[in-house]
């Protein structure tokens, strides 16, 4: 924390309230930085966006896969579980089975309002399924930017 100078006080915010505020201010930010990105550069720079997001995706696949070996469906669905709860997302597993993994969430962290923003971003989830288990298929099913009410995060065997 900042130190202040004797005399002077700030409100101390409960760790949990502060965290909760900037991630919500953060993920606020990366959506107007893609749209601005889109708005100057148009489909170069979405291709931009879904270039970085697949090399953050496959960094990522490469860090877990080192630590935790072969990954099967429903353990590369809990870790992305993990990746939505890290976001504080809501929403629950709708779907597991043998063939498939559904992750409902309700509302974008992000908050998108472009289907193409979207796309480009979700080229993470996409190259970091793949490289945990390249087996596996992931799709959004249904998504908010394209006017469903909830989006649908899918895992299926190829």
């Amino acid at each position: 924390m900042i130190k202040l100078p004797p005399g002077i006080e700030v409100e101390e915010i409960p760790l949990e309230r502060r965290y909760k505020s900037n991630l919500r201010g953060l993920l606020i930010r990366i959506r107007k930085l893609y749209e601005a990105i889109e708005d100057r550069f148009g489909d170069e720079g979405l291709e931009l966006i879904t270039e970085v997001s697949t090399a953050y995706g496959q960094e990522i696949a490469e860090r877990v896969k080192a630590r935790e070996g072969a990954m099967d469906m429903h353990e590369v669905g809990l870790f992305l579980v993990k990746v939505f709860n890290g976001m504080r997302s809501e929403g629950e597993v709708t779907e597991w089975t043998d063939k498939r993994v559904c992750i409902m969430v309700p509302e974008c962290p992000y908050p998108f309002t472009r289907l193409q923003t979207c796309k480009a971003h979700t080229a993470m989830e996409e190259a970091l399924v793949k490289g945990l288990n390249p087996d596996l298929d992931y799709v959004i099913e249904k998504c908010i930017p394209s006017g469903d009410s909830q989006c649908h995060h899918v895992l299926s065997r190829k």
